[in-house]
């Protein structure tokens, strides 16, 4: 599998720039964080600097260890000290659109340029925005600081865009509750729930409707060509993204080849070719999904497997367990513990 493509260095530095920054901040040497990565401290000033997932992971990891022992997240305290305009061109895209709803839906569209770890999903749901967060690779050790920082910073682009006075309706985590859970609520101002299924981001609906004050027609559009302009995501990239994206909405009942291709508007002949010209198979990537999602769940421990095998798709735990020991080399039993 080639995807995600954990070295190649196509990943905008935005984020770990903002991470040097906090290290200054709480009086540490950041640039401990990248010896030996292939890049130094001042290429993160650099816009054109990218890096691979695999060199931003390796930084975070040592980030928690340096501040290993604080009682609070690091990821939320990274969150507060950034804005919209630490996203780059699109935050400034999202600045000059016309209401909070279509900031948020140009701010997924474009996410790959911000250099997110973090996949973001905008799911139908009545009534509410509910954004859903997931990562597209599996590195458990990250994941909470990941998320409290994309989230933090969404409620940041929120309130810079709808004004202080919003409030998400409901903030659900996939981990277990931190000992520091109280600056959650302090910063959300909502009760957040943890051990849930999925990390959701969700409010009101009536927030969309919000107008931007900063909204200039002329300007979103020519930032938004500039932004597509300088997209070096080639169409392949894209078309598995696509199809993974189509796969990865519910494991529970996959979708079968001819309905993604309907969704993709091309035949199964069609897109098996496609797909065979980027050494991949339509298992294959399904698979690949699977294993993610379950290496997920099982860090939760109050799911059983039989409840993990339903979520990735599988009705019988024994053939979960088979398939998931073909993908990793050993049993789910093992991974969890």
């Amino acid at each position: 599998m080639r995807s995600p493509i954990r070295h190649t260095a196509d990943l905008p530095v935005n984020l770990l720039r903002s991470l040097a920054d906090l290290l200054v901040q709480l009086g540490l040497d950041p640039s401990r964080l990248c010896m030996g990565l292939g890049f130094n401290i001042a290429d993160l000033a650099n816009p054109q600097s990218r890096v691979s997932i695999r060199q931003a992971c390796l930084m975070i990891k040592r980030a928690l260890e340096m501040t290993k022992g604080r009682d609070r997240g690091l990821g939320l305290d990274m969150s507060t000290t950034e804005s919209i305009t630490s996203m780059g061109l699109v935050g400034y895209a999202m600045i000059t659109s016309a209401t909070l709803g279509s900031a948020i839906a140009l701010g997924v569209e474009m996410q790959k340029q911000t250099g997110a770890l973090l996949s973001f999903e905008h799911l139908e749901s009545p009534g509410h925005i509910t954004l859903q967060a997931s990562c597209p690779f599996h590195e458990p050790d990250i994941l909470i600081f990941l998320v409290e920082e994309a989230f933090g910073v969404l409620l940041n682009i929120a309130r810079t865009l709808a004004g202080p006075a919003f409030s998400p309706s409901s903030i659900e985590l996939s981990y277990p509750r931190p000992t520091y859970a109280d600056h959650y609520e302090h910063l959300f101002r909502y009760p957040v729930h943890f051990d849930r299924k999925h990390n959701l981001f969700v409010c009101a609906n009536h927030w969309a409707n919000t107008p931007i004050g900063t909204h200039d027609a002329l300007s979103n559009r020519q930032v938004v060509e500039l932004l597509e302009m300088s997209s070096d995501r080639g169409g392949e990239v894209e078309f598995i993204e696509s199809v993974e994206r189509i796969l990865g909405r519910d494991l529970r009942t996959p979708v079968s080849l001819s309905a993604v291709a309907s969704q993709l508007c091309m035949s199964e002949r069609t897109l098996r070719r496609r797909l065979a010209q980027n050494d991949m198979s339509f298992q294959a990537i399904l698979d690949n999904l699977r294993k993610q999602r379950a290496l997920a769940l099982l860090g939760n421990v109050r799911m059983t497997l039989d409840e993990v095998a339903c979520e990735v798709g599988f009705s019988d735990a024994q053939n979960f367990r088979k398939a998931f020991k073909r993908w990793t080399g050993h049993g789910p039993r093992q991974t969890r513990a």
